[in-house]
């Protein structure tokens, strides 16, 4: 496993009891925060599914009910009130960094992980089944890699934010909380 960069935690912070996972869909974010959390011990949220309990609709039925806006503020509400929480993971859906303030937020209250991954790699997880995804929905093979390779580089200068950055695929688990445990406190 690579480590592109590492930036310091915010020494205004004692505890870093949050660490919010982001990076593009198809990145690991929701697999390896489960098995990070069961290994640390910490609770784990997966940012779109608390939406989804929320409105009690699937992410694709809430952009078409709803719209992206609102979706977006309802994704700021809930993320905003996991400080609420410690010794949690959070998922991130791939946008929530890129709204609002909430990449800086998410770096004032917790160590923020961007997985890293190749807009090729991200295509081959994605292109399995990515029709429940609402900026991907419905798109033809060669028109999803496209539009993933946009978003990627659209959503990088806020993804790059990230106090720890690191490359994927994931190989080990035991690296990963290795490098993740040193940069909190628990």
């Amino acid at each position: 496993m690579a480590i592109d960069k590492i930036i310091e935690i915010n020494p205004n912070i004692k505890s870093q009891t949050r660490i919010f996972i982001i990076g593009m869909p198809g990145s690991g974010k929701t697999t390896w925060g489960k098995r990070l959390a069961n290994k640390l011990g910490f609770n784990f949220i997966d940012l779109d599914k608390e939406i989804e309990n929320y409105f009690g609709q699937t992410t694709d039925v809430i952009f078409e009910k709803f719209g992206e806006e609102r979706f977006r503020e309802t994704e700021k509400s809930i993320l905003h009130n996991t400080l609420k929480y410690n010794n949690t993971i959070i998922s991130c859906g791939g946008g929530a960094p890129c709204f609002f303030d909430n990449i800086n937020w998410m770096n004032k209250h917790g160590l923020t992980v961007y997985f890293c991954a190749s807009s090729s790699l991200i295509f081959d997880r994605v292109s399995q089944n990515y029709n429940h995804r609402p900026l991907l929905k419905g798109l033809k093979p060669a028109d999803l890699k496209n539009k993933l390779a946009e978003m990627l580089t659209q959503r990088e200068a806020f993804y790059t934010k990230a106090q720890l950055q690191i490359k994927v695929p994931l190989k080990s688990l035991q690296a990963l909380i290795q490098i993740v445990s040193s940069r909190i406190s628990i």
